[in-house]
């Protein structure tokens, strides 16, 4: 259970939080991007750069993983296995994500509609599918988790020392009953369809006794390449109301994804719901 699964690597939140966990725990990090394989020894110096890491055997990117094609993943998912073993994955993140921001029916566009789907939607799907299975059961967690060294659980407190986990990067927009602006038609709905996923993949990992549970995450908004359109070249933060620079994302993410666990209380559950950075939940 040394393994967490990065999809969307080269994006602004995906990059930092490669960093923050070969920062912060003794987790070896899988890094899935597009962009092709001759930049993966760059997309690694990036990573490792100015971050004082120095076991750098734990990072490995793989590149040329188009989410929206199935075989790049995988194809990933055997080579994690056959490097790593079963039951080796405890995280798995999905980052990667396009907005096509619609202000109007006049401006929708099929193909950048359909395409959103592609990489907002059916790309987590399809990640799951593939790296799911190397998550261990319930049982063997026990097991595995009795065996740790005097170092103690290599996520440190990422994950819950009790559980696994599947996050994907959702948005406050794909919530049904918060849609009080309109606009934005195919990227709400490629959220909103997001986290029925998340909710789904949750039955399913109750119903075969899975290690993890799957939450969606909304960062609010994040000052990055990807946001800059929508909210301007000069955006400063402003974490009062829920704008972010890289790192305050970070650390609220990852503050929300330690708290994660199961919890047979009704009202505690994490477990197929979606959550902002406050870790409060946000209603479909």
């Amino acid at each position: 259970m040394s393994v967490a699964i990065i999809q969307g690597a080269s994006g602004s939140i995906g990059f930092a939080l490669a960093q923050h966990i070969l920062r912060h725990t003794n987790l070896s990090v899988y890094a899935l991007t597009h962009q092709p394989k001759s930049q993966e020894t760059e997309l690694s110096e990036r990573i490792f750069q100015g971050s004082n890491i120095k076991d750098k055997e734990r990072l490995s990117v793989l590149g040329e993983i188009d989410i929206s094609e199935e075989r790049g993943l995988q194809d990933a998912a055997k080579l994690v296995e056959e490097r790593e073993g079963k039951d080796k994955v405890r995280l798995i993140t999905c980052m990667a994500g396009i907005l096509h921001a619609e202000k109007s029916l006049s401006s929708i566009d099929p193909s950048k509609a359909l395409r959103q789907f592609q990489i907002n939607t059916l790309g987590h799907l399809l990640t799951y599918k593939h790296f799911v299975p190397l998550i261990p059961s319930k049982k063997n967690f026990e097991k595995l988790s009795s065996e740790w060294s005097s170092s103690g659980d290599p996520a440190k407190g990422l994950v819950h020392s009790r559980n696994s986990l599947c996050l994907s990067m959702s948005a406050r927009v794909g919530s049904i009953s918060d849609n009080e602006r309109g606009g934005w038609y195919s990227y709400r709905a490629s959220k909103a369809a997001t986290n029925q996923i998340t909710r789904t993949l949750e039955h399913e990992l109750i119903n075969k006794n899975s290690s993890a549970l799957a939450i969606g995450y909304h960062p609010g908004t994040v000052i990055t390449s990807f946001t800059k359109p929508v909210i301007g070249e000069n955006a400063k933060p402003d974490p009062s109301n829920g704008r972010f620079d890289l790192k305050q994302a970070i650390d609220k993410m990852t503050n929300v994804m330690s708290k994660a666990k199961r919890h047979d209380d009704a009202n505690e559950k994490w477990g197929g719901r979606c959550f902002d950075w406050k870790g409060e939940r946000i209603q479909w």
